[in-house]
């Protein structure tokens, strides 16, 4: 009994924490899901066990986990521009460290996308997928030697630049032009929100994120891995001042990171785009030997208007 009594009000404590503005209280607020299921174990026991207490506490605290991740459960995918053209999307953090070339190199020739956007890419990365990306003209690449490195490949030209947003990491920052119509593309990766410091960096570079979309004026998908769930405050303001619609609606949680473990897994792999482009399809792709899941979406880009 007094395990159960502990548990809810450590529950309640971690519910609670998500809402307090500062790290690393705020690092809750990624775990709702978790919070959510341990919420409901909870719950039963107390109520086995007839503590009235901890089963009123911990009630409460899974239906306010609940709640965060019930838009995800309940959202339609939203209409899909009529006469579009369809581009497959291919989102991946490779992990710098992994040695899965050829798993990435097939995944690349089994999902045939249009556009690929990477990070933690290093040289070695770039040379061993060289073979595999061969036949995209449109390219930007900034490997790194820590997890920091991106690119971004388009069957289509591009134009574009690795350009540094905020505190100095490399982002692709790119215009495509899919059917008849130009499409801004930025691949970022942010500092993941370690420590205090850590967290401000990820806000800075997520405001320069925004600032730099609106600054293109043309329909925008923002992909990569953006350390954040979409339950997180760092999310919440991106899309706030962006605009820029989830490509999750319609396609439940979508974990992607740890690939190891379905338990702790979260979606902190993030495709957003211009509400007017639509989803047909999104999908966490096969274990490839990083620590996160590839995304693959089939967006379709509205056409221009006459």
């Amino acid at each position: 009994m007094a395990a159960t009594s502990l548990a809810a009000i450590a529950l309640a404590g971690a519910v609670l924490a998500a809402f307090v503005p500062m790290w690393p209280c705020l690092l809750m607020a990624h775990f709702a899901v978790q919070l959510a299921a341990g919420g409901v174990v909870v719950v039963a026991a107390a109520a086995a066990l007839r503590i009235a207490r901890a089963f009123d506490l911990a009630a409460i605290a899974t239906l306010v986990s609940a709640l965060r991740i019930a838009p995800d459960l309940i959202s339609v995918p939203r209409p899909l521009p009529p006469g579009g053209t369809p581009l497959r999307v291919l989102v991946l953090n490779v992990h710098t460290e992994s040695t899965g070339y050829a798993a990435v190199r097939q995944l690349i020739a089994d999902a045939k996308p249009d556009l690929i956007g990477l990070v933690e890419v290093s040289q070695r990365w770039l040379d061993e997928l060289a073979p595999a990306v061969a036949s995209y003209p449109g390219r930007l690449e900034r490997p790194r030697p820590d997890n920091f490195g991106v690119a971004l490949y388009t069957r289509m030209p591009l134009t574009g630049a690795i350009e540094t947003l905020a505190i100095g990491l490399p982002s692709a920052v790119a215009r495509v032009r899919v059917g008849g119509t130009a499409v801004g593309v930025l691949v970022i990766h942010p500092l993941p929100p370690m420590t205090a410091a850590a967290l401000d960096a990820q806000v800075a570079t997520l405001d320069a994120v925004a600032d730099r979309v609106a600054s293109l004026a043309i329909p925008v998908v923002v992909l990569g891995d953006f350390n954040a769930t979409p339950w997180s405050q760092p999310f919440h303001r991106l899309q706030a001042r962006t605009g820029l619609c989830d490509s999750r609606d319609g396609f439940g949680l979508a974990p992607s990171f740890p690939a190891a473990s379905a338990v702790l897994r979260i979606p902190i792999d993030h495709l957003l785009a211009s509400c007017e482009i639509g989803v047909r399809d999104r999908r966490i792709e096969r274990d490839v030997g990083s620590d996160h899941l590839p995304v693959v979406l089939d967006l379709v880009i509205p056409a221009t208007p006459p």
